[in-house]
């Protein structure tokens, strides 16, 4: 049965906690977009301004790790049937078409571009990213034993995604750059010059990406779980 605006308004998502989920701000900003489209066709006005299938496919999300969030895999399949219908509705850009043997909700290529080259090795990452990197540098003269190094997370490679759900590529580089300068304050004894603190790390959103490329949440969070155990151990005076 087609979706009317109802169905938009009033659907509701499972909430999830203490794992990976999605805004729900975006996530309903994007819904009342989506309702305000299905009213347009509804009342045979297509032509007005209304968002596409195309959009909602590229659409990205906060993620919530430590605070409430709809489940992604509910929104994600809740999405598809959006795309499919404002796609079969005519909503979608010149040139958007789904990608062959993928079916009607596949992210949209452009019939006319050249074969993409094969997917280029993840960057910050690889097979071994969710245990120990292979061959990293010892730890400074003077470090515990087993402790967590600047260079183990300058080197730090995660697997990248690709039409899952994965974590905004640019901020997590960015937030482990920040990672990379504390732990090297802190190592040097000028906890001072530290850029974040373990609540920091336990406290960090990234944004979600779900018709592009990104890390691999799972690996993501591993290690900022290993981050914030070593960034407290470094507060409280372990060794």
């Amino acid at each position: 049965m087609p979706l009317t605006p109802a169905d938009i308004r009033n659907k509701r998502f499972t909430l999830v906690r203490l794992r990976p989920g999605y805004n729900e701000d975006d996530v309903d900003a994007l819904l009342d977009r989506i309702e305000e489209a299905f009213a347009a066709l509804q009342r045979g006005r297509a032509e007005e301004p209304v968002i596409t299938a195309s959009e909602v496919e590229e659409s990205v999300f906060r993620g919530t790790r430590l605070t409430p969030g709809y489940k992604e895999d509910e929104v994600d399949d809740f999405l598809d049937q959006v795309v499919s219908e404002l796609r079969a509705a005519g909503l979608s850009r010149p040139g958007d078409m789904p990608r062959p043997g993928a079916g009607a909700t596949a992210a949209p290529v452009d019939a006319g571009a050249p074969v993409p080259p094969p997917p280029p090795p993840p960057v910050r990452g690889g097979s071994g990213a969710a245990s120990g990197d292979a061959g990293a540098p010892r730890p400074p003269h003077g470090a515990a034993r087993g402790a967590m190094t600047p260079e183990q997370v300058r080197n730090k490679r995660f697997a990248t995604t690709r039409l899952t759900t994965g974590y905004n590529e640019d901020e997590v580089d960015a937030f482990l750059d920040s990672a990379e300068v504390t732990l090297g304050a802190l190592l040097d004894g000028r906890p001072d010059r530290a850029l974040l603190s373990a609540a920091d790390v336990e406290r960090v959103r990234f944004s979600t990406t779900r018709a592009r490329p990104g890390y691999d949440p799972a690996q993501v969070d591993a290690f900022l779980d290993e981050l914030a155990t070593e960034l407290r151990r470094h507060e409280t005076g372990g060794h």
